[in-house]
C-alpha cells in the first residue's frame, strides 16, 4: 500500500465546497475521488488539509490518498488532469510516508481574500466589490487582539457550548493597491472555524467603514459575545497555502 500527496488548484464557483456530500452534490473531493479511483482501478478516499465552503477557491489545496498501485508521477498527472474538468487541476503528486495525513499534519493554513473598489470586467468573479474606501488605520487598530491562541466564538456561526472555538492565529493583514483599486485581506492560522475567514474579513471591513466601533469589537471579542457583522461572499476567497 502506497500513500500519495497531491497539490490541487480549483475554481470553486460551481461546486458545493470541498467535502463529498451524502446527496451526491457536486464537490471537489467527489470529482477527484471518482477520477483517481478510475485510474488506479480501486476505490480511494482523499483526505484534504481542510474543507473549503461552497464557492471558495484554492491555489494550493493539499490532500493524500492510499492505493495499492505504484504510480508514475508524470504519467499519472497527465492522465488525471485529462479526466478532470477545466476548473480543477492537480499540480503535483509525490509519494510520502505511509502515516502522512494532509489534515492532521498541517501546522498552518493561509487564506487570501480579494476585494475591489472599482468595477472590473476581467476577473470580476474572483473579487468582492465594495462601494466605500475602508479606513485601514481603524482596521489595523484591532488586528493585534486577534493574533495568538484566541477564542473566535464571537465570530462563529455555530455557538454551541460543546464547540471548540480556539484557533491559533499567526498573521492578519490588509494590503491596498490604490492604483488598481484593490484590497487584499490575508490570514494565517492553525485552523479555521466554519466561515471564520469571511466573518473576520467582514467585521474588519465594517470597522473600516465605522459600522462597528473598534472598542465595541474588542470588548465583544474578548467576552465571546456575538458580533453582528457582514459575512463576505465566498467568491473572493482563496485557500493559498498549507504549511507542514
Amino acid at each position: 500500500m502506497n500513500n500519495y500527496k497531491i497539490v490541487i488548484e480549483y475554481d470553486g464557483s460551481g461546486y458545493n465546497g470541498w467535502q463529498r456530500q451524502k446527496d451526491d452534490s457536486k464537490t471537489i473531493q467527489g470529482i477527484l475521488e471518482d477520477s483517481i479511483s478510475t485510474l488506479v482501478k480501486e476505490k480511494i478516499t482523499l483526505t484534504g488539509s481542510g474543507r473549503t465552503d461552497s464557492g471558495v477557491h484554492a491555489l494550493n489545496q493539499v490532500a493524500n490518498f492510499k492505493t495499492n498501485s505504484e504510480l508514475n508521477s508524470v504519467n499519472f498527472l497527465y492522465s488525471l488532469n485529462g479526466m478532470l474538468p477545466r476548473d480543477i487541476t492537480v499540480k503535483k503528486i509525490n509519494k510520502v510516508k505511509f502515516d502522512f495525513n494532509a489534515r492532521h499534519d498541517a501546522i498552518r493554513r493561509d487564506y487570501i481574500y480579494q476585494i475591489t473598489t472599482v468595477k472590473k470586467a476581467i476577473y470580476s468573479k474572483y473579487f468582492h466589490r465594495i462601494y466605500f474606501s475602508p479606513d485601514l488605520n481603524l482596521i489595523n487598530s484591532v488586528i493585534p487582539i486577534l493574533i495568538g491562541y484566541k477564542s473566535f466564538k464571537s465570530l462563529c456561526r455555530n455557538t454551541s457550548d460543546k464547540y471548540d472555538f480556539k484557533c491559533d492565529v499567526f498573521k492578519i493583514n490588509f494590503k491596498e493597491n490604490k492604483s488598481k483599486g484593490e484590497l487584499y485581506f490575508r490570514i494565517s492560522a492553525s485552523r479555521f472555524l466554519h466561515s471564520m475567514v469571511r466573518a473576520v474579513g467582514g467585521a474588519l471591513l465594517d470597522i473600516g467603514r465605522n459600522k462597528i466601533q473598534p472598542q465595541e469589537f474588542k470588548d465583544k471579542f474578548i467576552s465571546g459575545e456575538k458580533i453582528k457583522t457582514t459575512y463576505l461572499p465566498s467568491n473572493g476567497l482563496f485557500l493559498s497555502k498549507i504549511h507542514y
